[in-house]
């Protein structure tokens, strides 16, 4: 019976959200945590607010960026990359995750699916407006108060072509 109704959730959750669930053991509470970590990901991107998109990677998290670029391990080095000091701000003005699949366990999960982004960078009193559209993926660790984290994002989008 237990596994009917678990069944049934993940039917309905893949109707209504139009997520497909992977090979997974998650309760319907985790893939409800999971689904949330990402819209709070979208929203602190689009307040511009840093502490919130740091509060949702764990301490050790890693960033496997885009076309081969390094790895950045630990927060300080994400921080790096996404709020780099003495540079001007990126303000994203678009970001919509599509969220494809999730599966995993009780401990650890996958989500992967496809995002669009849209962002303006000032400087000199120049404005850039750029987009950009792609494929990530997460895995994220629940931690030991039962909060889901992403422990390692990547992404990638076409290359530009001349």
């Amino acid at each position: 019976m237990k596994f009917w109704k678990a069944a049934l959730v993940l039917a309905l959750l893949s109707v209504f959200t139009g997520i497909t669930a992977g090979a997974t053991n998650l309760s319907a509470d985790d893939i409800a945590m999971i689904n949330q970590v990402h819209k709070e990901y979208e929203e602190a991107w689009l307040k511009g607010d840093a502490d919130g998109i740091r509060s949702l990677f764990t301490e050790d998290c890693v960033l496997l960026p885009h076309h081969g670029d390094t790895p950045r391990v630990g927060k300080s080095k994400m921080n790096e990359f996404w709020f780099p000091p003495n540079k001007p701000p990126t303000i994203v003005t678009k970001l919509t995750l599509s969220l494809e699949s999730i599966g995993g366990d009780g401990h650890i999960a996958y989500v992967w699916g496809t995002f669009e982004v849209g962002w303006k960078m000032v400087q000199d009193g120049k404005t850039t407006l750029s987009s950009n559209k792609g494929t990530f993926l997460n895995v994220l660790r629940k931690e030991p108060d039962g909060e889901w984290k992403i422990s390692h994002h990547m992404w990638d989008d076409p290359v530009a072509r001349p």
